[in-house]
């Protein structure tokens, strides 16, 4: 199984379309609008590992007889987990508990008592719906066929091959941060991604997206927002000072610039994660039997 990362061509293409400022604005300002300030999950999971961890679920519920995988069950959960890196077996328990507490996923009826198969529930499903949906919103300012994977969402064998196409494309290596490594601390960090997108819209509407001055920085209005401490923004805020992304500045260091560097790695990731999703919504439009309208446009950002 090869990796299927969009390519860098294909990465530059899509940012010199029209619409691409607009469509990083809406992406970004939906991920700060959806996320959830939760101590209990924060405290398990990183950013990233947090928001895999439900698609994997997913996956493994749709993949069997498929892909060759075991189902939903806590035995699978923590062998794939620890197969692409996600998270250790003990958080793994921990967090399909919280999942179950909350709704997420649930037991299923089975006759073979050695597996306790597990199903995500029409929440969890209704989640991400609202999840993709509000990217493919975003996408469609630069990306007009994201329009019918919006309408598609309502389609379950549109989701359920959906699904398995971005976990394939995961299991083999694809990751959105390969087109912006420099992000990944962000990544690894609780809040760290929406940290970042909030100050990035810190700028004014006629500014450029990421802008390029400075944008005003509260400490403590960032950790009471995303329910972090001060400690915590200060320390992600500094080590991205040592990586060139972000300068801070102005009279008591109450503003922030997002450096040059800062603004092409958002650029680059924000890129990749559309022709990832844009991909695999082709492939989940042609397998429902649906017309797949953005297939050749999709096909000349990604060749």
């Amino acid at each position: 199984m090869t990796a299927l990362t969009p390519s860098p061509d294909a990465v530059a293409r899509l940012r010199g379309q029209p619409g691409f400022d607009q469509a990083m604005r809406v992406s970004t300002a939906a991920a700060v609008a959806l996320y959830r300030g939760d101590r209990i999950l924060n405290a398990l999971l990183s950013d990233r590992a947090r928001a895999l961890f439900p698609h994997v679920a997913l996956y493994l519920h749709f993949a069997p007889h498929r892909e060759g995988e075991l189902g939903l069950t806590v035995g699978a959960m923590k062998e794939m987990c620890a197969r692409i890196g996600l998270c250790s077996g003990g958080r793994c328990e921990a967090m399909l508990v919280l999942m179950r507490a909350t709704g997420l996923v649930a037991s299923a009826s089975n006759l073979d008592r050695r597996r306790r198969p597990l199903v995500p529930t029409d929440k969890l499903i209704a989640l991400h719906r609202e999840r993709w949906g509000v990217q493919f919103d975003a996408m469609s300012a630069v990306l007009p066929e994201a329009v019918a994977y919006r309408a598609a969402l309502n389609d379950q064998a549109f989701v359920k091959t959906f699904v398995l196409e971005l976990g394939r494309r995961f299991i083999a290596g694809t990751r959105v941060l390969d087109g912006a490594p420099e992000l990944e601390p962000f990544a690894e960090r609780t809040a760290g991604m929406v940290i970042l997108f909030s100050l990035a819209h810190g700028g004014a509407p006629d500014q450029p997206f990421p802008p390029e001055g400075p944008v005003p920085l509260s400490i403590n209005g960032l950790a009471t927002r995303f329910s972090v401490s001060r400690k915590h923004v200060l320390t992600l805020l500094r080590d991205a000072e040592e990586k060139n992304l972000l300068a801070r500045g102005g009279a008591g260091n109450d503003a922030i610039t997002i450096l040059p560097p800062g603004r092409e790695a958002i650029e680059r990731m924000l890129a990749t994660m559309f022709l990832y999703m844009a991909e695999c919504a082709e492939v989940a439009l042609q397998a429902a039997g649906r017309e797949g309208r953005g297939t050749d446009a999709v096909a000349s950002l990604s060749a």
